[in-house]
């Protein structure tokens, strides 16, 4: 069985790696997991006050997948060589809007034709594989293709869930992604 410290601990890793990308500031208290009166009274069987009913937090929205917008006039398309999972489309929503972008300006897109875009994000080693077949790239490299356009080669987001509980390993990846990502940005501002 995990110790809730154990879970506390890695539950503060990634809101602080949160924070240093600026998607959210959370902080957590540990005094909450003290009992309360009204958790005593579900553990015996008691319903809450309707005031003490908490909802549940909202995920942010995730993009819509393969969704190429009507503009076209985007800075950057991330590509992909399949459809997301949900944490996967969970993870890409973070990241968008931590790009200060929106779904209908940075479209993730697994099939079809690929939008104009003045760069393009191939979200790990299957999408360079399918949109750029022949080259070669690591995360954070960039490659070109015949006709010019830029591409970022960084991790997918289902790699890096795969991993499993935030590590220090899983958080240098998550740090190396954004860190490539903010690249683009740089580079899609200086154009």
């Amino acid at each position: 069985m995990v110790s809730v410290e154990y879970v506390l601990d890695g539950l503060e890793a990634e809101l602080e790696l949160e924070r240093e990308l600026g998607v959210r500031v959370v902080e957590i208290d540990r005094a909450l997991l003290s009992p309360s009166p009204a958790a005593a009274a579900v553990r015996a069987g008691v319903p809450p006050p309707a005031a003490d009913i908490r909802q549940p937090a909202t995920a942010p929205e995730p993009p819509p997948a393969n969704h190429a917008p009507l503009s076209t006039s985007l800075d950057f398309v991330f590509l992909h060589d399949r459809p997301l999972s949900p944490g996967g489309i969970e993870m890409m929503a973070k990241i968008v809007t931590a790009m200060k972008k929106t779904p209908e300006t940075a479209p993730i897109i697994f099939t079809g034709e690929r939008p104009e875009a003045k760069a393009y994000v191939l979200l790990g080693s299957g999408a360079l594989r399918k949109w750029l077949p022949g080259a070669r790239g690591a995360p954070g490299e960039w490659v070109k293709d015949s006709e010019g356009n830029s591409y970022l080669v960084t991790y997918s987001p289902e790699f890096i869930l795969r991993m499993g509980p935030v590590t220090p390993a899983v958080k240098e990846i998550k740090m190396k992604m954004w860190t490539s990502l903010k690249g683009v940005m740089q580079r899609v501002v200086s154009r």
